[in-house]
């Protein structure tokens, strides 16, 4: 399976308190009215300016073991190649919101208006986080048959520069995946343009083989700790 995936800007709900958290802002702060109007203007030049699209193409077990080995900086133990090696079905992904929208945090910033900048730049990495949900999602009702997902089958994202897997991985991902075809390039440094991007693996299976215990050496630098969210959301 391989296809090609156009998102709706409606179809990416935007959670206000999360992106505010994202900047530091307590659920709790009183805000001001110009913050307000900062967020509001930020979350209105998302939906008019996202060009939201992914690409999915399903990968066998042998296949993908090559991509995540990449070039051998993986951490030894780490919970992706444990799960990976668990699953059902796996799927390589990447999605964008598009070059406009990240032309314009680039402009804003480039102008000196930080202020809107910043806000619409946290609205923008919510949202390409969001795709990666939505891409699973997707997959979910795909392996489905357009019936409603099992219960027992749930399908997570996982990317290069997380849990273990070393971000040069990109290399290999980009390499069997192709989202050229959507857009999505990679320089030396293995950071997507868009930067507004996302890329990884989808990992299908019953809902337990997305749960570790996240002691592993590399999660006390982790500043992101999605993978507790994740694992309370199965």
């Amino acid at each position: 399976m391989r296809s090609i995936v156009d998102f709706a800007s409606e179809d990416v709900s935007l959670d206000r308190a999360a992106i505010l958290r994202s900047q530091g802002v307590p659920d709790e702060a009183e805000l001001s009215e110009n913050f307000e109007k900062i967020y509001i203007k930020a979350t209105e030049l998302f939906r008019e300016l996202a060009e939201s699209k992914g690409i999915i193409a399903g990968i066998t077990t042998s296949r993908f073991e090559e991509v995540f080995r990449g070039e051998g900086l993986n951490e030894k133990r780490n919970p992706v190649e444990e799960i990976y090696r668990n699953s059902s079905y796996l799927a390589l992904f990447a999605v964008t919101l598009g070059p406009v929208l990240s032309s314009r945090v680039t402009e804003l910033f480039n102008a000196g208006d930080y202020a809107p900048g910043y806000m619409l730049d946290s609205v923008s990495s919510y949202a390409a986080d969001k795709l990666a949900y939505l891409a699973a999602e997707h997959l979910e009702a795909e392996l489905a048959g357009g019936e409603a997902p099992a219960v027992s089958c749930r399908v997570l994202s996982y990317s290069p520069g997380y849990c273990g897997w070393h971000i040069s991985g990109q290399k290999k991902l980009f390499e069997a995946l192709y989202p050229e075809e959507i857009g999505i390039t990679l320089n030396e440094s293995c950071l997507m343009t868009p930067i507004k991007s996302v890329s990884g693996v989808l990992i299908a299976g019953p809902g337990e083989i997305h749960e570790f215990v996240n002691s592993y050496p590399f999660c006390n630098t982790c500043a992101a700790r999605s993978c507790i969210e994740r694992m309370r959301s199965l």
